[in-house]
């Protein structure tokens, strides 16, 4: 469950584990000038969350679906071609924007792998939490059965119109059953809207995740006004998905 802190939203799932999987609201400030200077992100991550000597690593949103592991050698700290991050790190904080696209957080219960990923509609096409799992599968054995995985908050299928093209792009590269239950055709605007949580949620499940490890927000960005929204303000402000060991 996605429970409200005020100036961020926190996944009370994940804190059995003694992991802090959280999405922040306008109140926690600007995200690139509170976490993006390397100097001062570790203070600020204290000052806000609570976490003493931390070390972020952050991500510029792109739409890739590149997702990076972050091991005991990376002394790397800003990247702008990566979309998501897994870790076994104590010290590090997993950092990736949003301003309407969907965060995927997940935790490994078993090795203790965290991760979490950017899943706009690019990202979602090109199944960036799977290859979020399969990394986890390559570095640290982890199993499927044991991933714990949060999706949201994001922009909801009310507010997220798209064009024939891209609902028949999604047509014809995934199951009837997925297209048919992530699709809904309005009359009132004559659009279709798509279901970024809903899509996922259903192809992490045909891809081998348990439908009980998942939790699902119901918060939506654009309808929300605590939230940064690009569709509904047009301009550059973000909300920070972020997931660290307490």
């Amino acid at each position: 469950m996605f429970v409200d802190k005020e100036k961020y939203f926190e996944i009370d799932d994940f804190e059995k584990f003694d992991v802090e999987a959280l999405y922040t609201t306008k109140d926690i400030g600007n995200i690139d000038t509170l976490f993006k200077d390397e100097e001062k992100s570790g203070e600020n991550i204290y000052k806000c969350f609570g976490k003493k000597d931390s070390v972020v690593i952050y991500a510029k949103q792109t739409h890739t679906n590149k997702v990076i592991d972050i091991d005991e050698k990376t002394d790397k700290y800003f990247y702008e071609e990566v979309d998501g991050f897994i870790s076994k790190r104590k010290d590090v904080v997993l950092m990736t924007q949003y301003a309407d696209c969907l965060p995927i957080f997940l935790y490994d219960k078993v090795n203790h792998v965290i991760g979490v990923c950017h899943s706009g509609w690019k990202g979602s096409f090109q199944e960036i939490g799977i290859k979020t799992i399969e990394l986890m599968e390559e570095k640290y054995s982890s199993s499927r059965e044991n991933i714990l995985v949060a999706l949201g908050i994001g922009i909801s299928c009310e507010k997220y119109e798209v064009g024939v093209e891209f609902y028949e792009n999604f047509k014809n590269n995934f199951s009837k059953e997925i297209v048919e239950n992530s699709f809904k055709f309005f009359e009132d605007d004559n659009k279709w809207h798509f279901d970024n949580t809903e899509f996922n949620r259903l192809n992490l499940i045909k891809n081998g995740i348990l439908s009980e490890n998942i939790i699902v927000s119901k918060e939506c960005t654009y309808k929300n006004n605590r939230f940064h929204s690009f569709r509904r303000d047009k301009n550059s402000m973000r909300n920070a998905g972020m997931i660290f060991f307490k």
